[in-house]
């Protein structure tokens, strides 16, 4: 009884903190508490296993499956930072609605950055003053302006490849155009040469004719 009246005056005090409706990944919670993570304000840019986002996903039949998202298209939900175990990372379709996280791009914020950085209040001091809504704000920001960097990154990567493959097929084309020129000029040559002997052998068998006719004519004169 004393543990019910526990619980209840827990839910009580979430549902007035207005906590009661909200997802788990939507709350920043306190350091060394496993959920989001608010990025903004760092000194050192946070460091993820990813760098494309995972999203878990239901896939139709009651299951659900992780996808890898392409950070250089928009999704309706930006991704977000959430620092969890090891063993949901790896598994993250399996633990995804602990945190009510299913159809949410997430990026996994790296161990050892968010020991040394969030752990361990390695703050500003501008991030020392702010307010839970600064922190909010300023988390946005920073995850807005990761974002493009990322779809900037992406594109240039994706212009060089491009650049590439045009490059690779002008090379083919030049080589396939230039081969069968070079044969087709080869068959000419081979053609005149053919020609030439021909006539050679035509000329010979003309000779040989006239003299053999003039040698049957004088025969028959005698």
């Amino acid at each position: 009884m004393k543990r019910t009246l526990i619980a209840a005056a827990g839910f009580a005090l979430i549902a007035a903190s207005g906590l009661a409706n909200a997802a788990p990944w939507t709350v920043i919670v306190q350091p060394g508490v496993y959920g989001r993570v608010a990025i903004g304000g760092y000194a050192d840019p946070p460091q993820v296993y990813s760098p494309q986002p995972v999203m878990a996903v239901d896939n139709g039949y009651g299951q659900v499956t992780e996808e890898v998202v392409d950070a250089a298209y928009a999704t309706d939900q930006p991704p977000v930072y959430l620092w969890v175990p090891e063993y949901q990372r790896l598994h993250w379709a399996q633990y995804s609605r602990e945190y009510g996280a299913t159809g949410v791009p997430v990026y996994f914020v790296d161990d050892r950055w968010y020991r040394a950085n969030v752990l361990s209040h390695n703050w500003t001091p501008e991030q020392r003053s702010w307010t839970p809504q600064q922190w909010a704000e300023q988390d946005r920001l920073a995850r807005d302006h990761l974002e493009r960097q990322r779809f900037e990154q992406q594109r240039t990567e994706q212009q060089q490849r491009w650049n590439s493959q045009r490059a690779w097929y002008g090379q083919q084309a030049r080589a396939a155009a230039s081969q069968p020129h070079g044969a087709l000029a080869q068959g000419k040559r081979g053609e005149s040469r053919a020609e030439e002997r021909a006539e050679r052998r035509g000329q010979g068998e003309g000779r040989g004719g006239f003299e053999h006719g003039r040698g049957g004519g004088g025969n028959r004169d005698r």
